[in-house]
């Protein structure tokens, strides 16, 4: 419960700090900052606990590799590492003609996430403790599953979520209507947090049970976002970010 309690905290502090200092170029600017530092103390938890197996390490671990995701969020919503606009009009989305340019718009940050993750790979080589790098590994990659909904359509894209400087990326957005792809990326991501919940269950030791816990909570936090984006919803559990942003 600690691990899972942990992950829920960060998934909804830190995105709701992201959006908020997203209100003028001075906060951006600050955002960037402490999430780098923050990703800086990261990579020393990542290090410090890369073979204590223990559930702390294990809690410590998944910091780390959290605090080097919101570094990747923070420089993406703070526009900063995004990727390359388009010069002029695109097809709309969903079609294969809008797939380079919106591959494109978000490709540096992409980039430097997937860095990362390589990065990690070599650092936490011979490693016992990997919570972290898997955690930035399941964040980055329940992402491109949201990214890809958004993109066929779904009824809450949440669009005010993206401060004014992102607002090319609307054109992106697919139609307001739920694609068939939501209801498969539900089904999926539903089993595969099933399963990593089984592994929690019948791990061996304490250490294992907490990073299986971890990672069946991000994947159901990922079964939640996608539920939203399926859902028109009036409120956020981020409003109050939203309204200190100025949205």
């Amino acid at each position: 419960m600690r691990g899972a309690g942990l992950v829920i905290v960060f998934w909804w502090v830190a995105t709701g700090l992201i959006i908020a200092m997203q209100a003028n170029p001075i906060t951006r600017l600050a955002g960037l900052l402490l999430s780098t530092a923050l990703a800086v103390v990261g990579v020393m938890e990542m290090r410090a606990v890369r073979d204590d197996r223990s559930a702390q390490g294990i809690r410590r671990g998944f910091l780390g590799g959290a605090m080097l995701w919101a570094w990747v969020s923070a420089s993406f919503y703070g526009g900063y590492l995004t990727g390359i606009h388009p010069a002029g009009p695109v097809a709309a989305a969903p079609s294969w003609a809008a797939v380079p340019p919106a591959i494109a718009a978000t490709l540096v940050s992409d980039a430097a996430a997937l860095l990362l993750i390589l990065a990690g790979g070599v650092m936490d080589r011979d490693a016992t403790n990997r919570t972290g790098l898997w955690a930035l590994t399941l964040f980055w990659g329940v992402q491109q599953v949201a990214k890809l909904n958004v993109f066929f359509g779904v009824e809450n894209p949440a669009a005010n979520f993206l401060p004014p400087h992102l607002a090319y990326l609307h054109q992106f957005f697919g139609p307001p209507v739920n694609s068939p792809f939501l209801a498969g990326s539900i089904v999926v991501t539903m089993a595969l947090t099933a399963w990593v919940m089984r592994i929690a269950r019948r791990a061996p030791s304490e250490g294992d049970r907490q990073a299986a816990a971890i990672y069946a909570t991000i994947l159901g936090l990922a079964v939640l976002e996608l539920i939203v984006l399926g859902i028109p919803l009036e409120q956020t559990p981020w409003d109050s970010f939203l309204k200190a942003r100025g949205a």
